[in-house]
């Protein structure tokens, strides 16, 4: 008897454990239905794409100082490396012919001065007749143009700044002889600069004289200037299909240098009030492009366009203001999936 009452003791608790563990059971919630994904509400925005190229830098004037008249190299009054003003002079060549014929066309004029002077006098007594007087005035003008020649080739001798900028190099050393129409001086206005650069060609319609530019270099990481595009060869490169454009910048401190390689952003189009969204809620297929928005806590699949792309952000059709954009989690998607939207 008594084993029976233990055998039912034993079956009455393993009931109520049961009952219980199931009465536990259906307190707990249930699970959480659909894929977890994050997403972002859209809203208009402006948005801008760029062209990113390098270019070349060059002085806004880069010349060289010919030897127009031969001689001597014989003083060097600011040698390379110098910071001159338009006007200094830079160094002095000799020769003693052109001196020689400068002083002797001098004295010439001022003896025909004195000649038209006089006979001017005489003509004016009526002691001579207007022809004398006439081959004194003219023999005057002469000899004055004589004078002036001599005097133009002579200052050649001294050779000196056409404009203001730097003395990059000297090519003849002091005590050589010059020959004309070679040069003397490697000469730069660095004050500003220029970029030249070469742009696709199918960009040749995007971009036009005023087209804003930002600029960065390598060698200066902390330097950011801002531009716009100055001229625009209209003739495209056969070798690299490119057109090349120029962009004038200033030069703060002189610190850039001609070949310096500038880093350039051109400005290609700029939208007001476009809807952009992260380019990796983009999904690429066989049909096309396509992006998942949330609606009804279901995804939905729209097809969308590309309208223009610049880094991680492309602007495309076929989405509106506050849509609610499938984010992360949308690479495994189909249509009409429920979600679970969990958003920070």
């Amino acid at each position: 008897m008594k084993k029976y009452l233990l055998y039912f003791a034993i079956l009455l608790l393993g009931l109520t454990t049961w009952q219980c563990s199931r009465e536990g059971v259906a307190d707990q919630p249930a699970p959480p239905q659909g894929v977890p994904v994050k997403s972002i509400v859209l809203h208009p925005r402006q948005f801008s794409e760029y062209i990113n190229i390098t270019g070349t830098l060059e002085a806004r004037k880069h010349i060289q100082i010919i030897v127009e008249e031969p001689g001597i190299l014989k003083r060097i009054l600011r040698d390379k490396g110098s910071l001159v003003r338009q006007g200094d002079t830079l160094a002095i060549l000799e020769n003693k012919i052109l001196e020689a014929g400068y002083r002797e066309a001098k004295a010439a004029y001022h003896q025909s001065e004195l000649e038209y002077r006089s006979r001017e006098v005489l003509y004016q007594k009526k002691a001579i007749s207007e022809n004398e007087f006439l081959m004194a005035k003219y023999g005057q003008e002469r000899a004055r143009a004589a004078y002036e020649l001599a005097k133009v080739r002579y200052s050649k001798l001294f050779i000196v700044a056409p404009i203001s900028g730097y003395v990059n190099d000297r090519l003849y050393d002091q005590g050589a002889y010059a020959m004309t129409m070679t040069p003397l001086f490697d000469f730069i206005d660095n004050a500003h600069m220029k970029i030249r650069a070469g742009v696709a060609e199918r960009f040749m319609n995007d971009i036009r004289i005023g087209t804003p530019v930002e600029i960065s270099f390598d060698a200066y990481p902390d330097l950011r200037l801002r531009s716009n595009v100055s001229f625009i060869n209209r003739s495209i490169d056969p070798m690299n299909r490119t057109f090349r454009v120029e962009i004038e910048i200033p030069n703060p401190g002189r610190r850039l240098a001609p070949e310096m390689v500038a880093d350039l952003k051109l400005l290609r189009r700029f939208y007001e009030n476009i809807i952009a969204i992260p380019l990796d809620a983009i999904i690429e297929s066989e049909n096309g492009r396509h992006v998942f928005v949330v609606e009804n806590s279901r995804a939905r699949k729209r097809p969308v366009e590309f309208v223009a792309v610049y880094q991680d952000s492309v602007v495309v059709n076929g989405l509106r203001a506050n849509d609610s954009l499938v984010v992360t989690g949308h690479q495994e998607l189909s249509d009409g999936d429920p979600l679970l939207i969990i958003n920070d």
